[in-house]
């Protein structure tokens, strides 16, 4: 306008700012998500939009588009001017108030997601929409990431937000998306992974739950017997006497247990750990 010509978006690599430009990624994200006329979408990380008005046009009900970036609110403004079912939102995922902005809450997250942010921004969305119905996860991250969050017990990449997602539904990885598929292109893999959440909604939130995980896995080198020892001040003999009873080798590390074993393990030793502070 005015005569002047319009400068050139400059990412912001401080934010994680890869925008998705691979029209048959977007294809792919938009079939496997499939949003129905009824469902409620919240998409993360909305950029320029090019994705924002594909899942506008594909006939949800409600639509809500979340950046953090004010840079982008001329895009965006348009969009929402333009789709009756678009609400855009501005802020930070990690921190934003879920449950105060959304009183009809999502059924599902689209969201391509800044590495340095990936396990803190799942664990908030779990913790504050998985009981209020969010029930499907289609999200791009960095390939490490989709690994980690994968990884089946027995695997030395399994953490505890992995362990925590098996118990809760699934996670299981879609597809490999290579860095051209991106501008500016990152200088790593990304994937593409799908969580469903069809059990234990309120797991995510359990405080318990979060401590257990946190000195289980706090160093992986030793024991799961150690870990929890020194964590909790827990005698050893106690603690081997319980993996017995559980079917337990006393030697065995966190990342071999698997989702059963796991509860088991909770349900048994949740009693014996000291007040949080």
């Amino acid at each position: 306008m005015n005569g002047q010509k319009s400068r050139p978006f400059r990412h912001n690599t401080d934010l994680g700012q890869n925008f998705l430009v691979d029209p048959s990624v977007l294809q792919f994200i938009l079939e496997a998500s499939a949003p129905g006329p009824e469902e409620t979408i919240l998409e993360i990380g909305a950029g320029q939009g090019v994705l924002t008005r594909q899942l506008a046009l594909s006939g949800c009900r409600r639509l809500y588009s979340l950046e953090i970036d004010r840079r982008l609110e001329g895009d965006l403004a348009t969009l929402e001017k333009a789709f009756s079912n678009l609400k855009v939102f501005w802020g930070d995922a990690v921190t934003f108030d879920y449950e105060s902005n959304f009183p009809d809450p999502p059924q599902k997250v689209i969201a391509n997601i800044p590495y340095h942010i990936t396990t803190p921004l799942i664990w908030k969305l779990l913790e504050d929409l998985a009981p209020r119905g969010l029930r499907y996860l289609l999200l791009m991250v960095q390939k490490e990431a989709a690994d980690r969050l994968t990884s089946p017990a027995g695997t030395k990449m399994r953490y505890p937000l992995g362990v925590t997602l098996e118990l809760m539904g699934h996670a299981r990885r879609l597809r490999r998306v290579p860095p051209g598929a991106f501008r500016p292109a990152p200088r790593v893999d990304s994937a593409l992974i799908e969580i469903g959440i069809d059990r234990r909604q309120d797991l995510a939130g359990d405080r318990s739950w979060r401590r257990l995980l946190k000195a289980a896995f706090g160093q992986r080198r030793k024991t799961l017997a150690n870990n929890l020892g020194a964590s909790f001040s827990l005698s050893r003999e106690p603690l081997l006497s319980l993996f017995s009873d559980l079917g337990m080798d006393g030697k065995i590390r966190a990342e071999e247990l698997d989702g059963d074993q796991w509860l088991r393990l909770a349900q048994r030793l949740t009693p014996w750990l000291p007040p949080s502070r």
